[in-house]
């Protein structure tokens, strides 16, 4: 079992989603893998994911980053 702990000061659950696909992306790529699938309740935080808005910016560039 993965147990991620991360200091945060002030956030909103659409943070935590973020962050949460994001840690499961850096982890999944880190094996020699194919194909990912995502399940998740937020499919707002799923879009944030792909999407190149100044929101959430830094998740966006670390999940392109662990795709690449």
């Amino acid at each position: 079992m993965l147990l991620s702990k991360a200091p945060a000061n002030r956030t909103i659950a659409l943070d935590v989603e973020l962050f949460a696909i994001r840690l499961g992306v850096t982890k999944a790529t880190s094996f020699d893998i194919k194909h990912i699938i995502l399940i998740t309740d937020s499919l707002s935080a799923a879009r944030k994911t792909v999407e190149p808005s100044v929101y959430g910016q830094a998740h966006l560039l670390a999940i392109i980053h662990a795709l690449r």
